[in-house]
């Protein structure tokens, strides 16, 4: 199957920054040129990992650097990144413009979209990915739809875990549906365990405890 990549031109989120880090407290670690230098460095490491299991290469990656906040925009990034790369690495055509496409569409996802517009990042990223994959665009007809049901998936999956914000949370889910999705339309993702795998807790105070799935022991 071949792929056909679309240059996606760059635009400023339409919710900046500064006007993220004013109206929601305590959320410096994902606002402004720390979050920037974040993900540009999270991008960096993320395109080179081996592997064919996303969400372990996503803990690999955010557990080797230190002091890395447990919120941030560079998951919006993330997500779409890995699915690209782990099938790159188990033999799909995946070009290194493909992942640039789904780099540049993670970047476009303003901080805050979760509360601010219904979507989140993360999901927003795997559902990028699914898009490039699909060669949907905003006159496609099939792929379109089948675009828009997946992402619908996700947000309904994240909405009936519920609870607070948690960007590990919110990328486990898009990484455990996408397997599915992916395989569906030929392209394979390896099988990871999900449940109980989370070990960011200790670091989020805002987290849901036993009532999440991914919570250890859980």
């Amino acid at each position: 199957m071949t792929i056909r990549a679309r240059r996606v031109k760059r635009k400023p989120p339409r919710i900046s920054y500064e006007e993220f880090r004013t109206a929601v407290t305590g959320s410096e670690c994902c606002a402004g040129a720390a979050g920037e230098m974040m993900t540009e460095l999270a991008v960096r490491i993320a395109r080179e990992l081996p592997g064919t299991e996303p969400a372990a290469m996503l803990d690999q990656l955010l557990g080797s650097q230190e002091n890395v906040p447990v919120h941030g925009v560079w998951h919006h990034v993330l997500v779409g990144e890995l699915l690209l790369v782990a099938l790159r690495n188990a033999g799909c055509p995946i070009s290194e413009e493909l992942i640039d496409e789904v780099i540049d569409r993670g970047r476009q996802i303003p901080g805050g979209s979760c509360g601010f517009l219904g979507t989140c990042g993360a999901l927003a990223g795997a559902a990028s990915a699914y898009a490039i994959l699909l060669g949907s665009t905003p006159v496609a007809t099939d792929a379109r739809e089948r675009l828009l049901v997946f992402h619908a998936r996700l947000q309904t999956r994240l909405a009936e875990i519920g609870g607070s914000r948690c960007c590990k949370k919110s990328s486990y889910v898009a990484l455990e549906l996408a397997r599915d999705a992916f395989a569906a339309i030929g392209f394979e993702l390896s099988e990871e365990h999900f449940t109980g795998r989370c070990s960011y807790c200790a670091d989020n105070d805002t987290c849901d405890g036993e009532e999440c799935p991914y919570w250890p022991g859980g």
